[in-house]
């Protein structure tokens, strides 16, 4: 008799990012993983390293599941590259498996440029991904983003700032 095959959840943090606000619903799953970016890691050489070891992170019985990629606020050509290429691996990932959910977060500090960077990220992952199973969403700080599907950015641009803890109840990885 086989195993039934379970859910399991990747966190990765990019260098200078905030610890990910996630729902308890969300953080269910039968492993964890987390990877967080050195401080003196080059963002290409972060996303190669997480993307090298996506298909032996769970043992065989648990798939890749849930992803959380919380964004730091660097929007030079290297890191959105990076950042891009990291999402559309662990988003490869999860359509290996049984799809998924791919959660990006970000500060909801975050300025209009970065979190237009963002938004347009999340519409690419969703108009890609979309046919393999997997979902999409963004969130600045506590709060969700109104569309998790391409069809309508501009939707998902129409968030006011979160409402999640202030700058002391924030915590900052590396």
């Amino acid at each position: 008799m086989q195993k039934p095959i379970s859910s399991g959840l990747l966190i990765v943090v990019e260098q200078g990012a905030e610890w990910p606000s996630t729902s308890q619903a969300e953080l269910v799953a039968s492993g964890r993983r987390v990877f967080a970016q050195a401080e003196s890691e080059a963002p290409a050489l972060f996303a190669a390293r997480v993307g090298e070891q996506l298909d032996g992170l769970f043992a065989r019985s648990n798939t890749l599941g849930r992803a959380v990629l919380a964004c730091s606020e660097r929007l030079d050509e290297s890191a959105r590259s990076a950042r891009a290429d990291l999402a559309r691996a662990v988003a490869g990932a999860m359509a290996r498996g049984t799809g998924g959910l791919l959660l990006l977060t970000a500060s909801d500090r975050n300025d209009g440029r970065s979190r237009a960077a963002l938004t347009a990220l999340h519409c690419e992952l969703a108009a890609e991904w979309q046919s393999a199973a997997i979902e999409t969403k963004l969130r600045f700080g506590a709060e969700l983003e109104l569309a998790t599907s391409p069809a309508d950015p501009k939707a998902s641009s129409k968030s006011g700032r979160g409402r999640g803890p202030g700058k002391d109840g924030a915590r900052r990885v590396a």
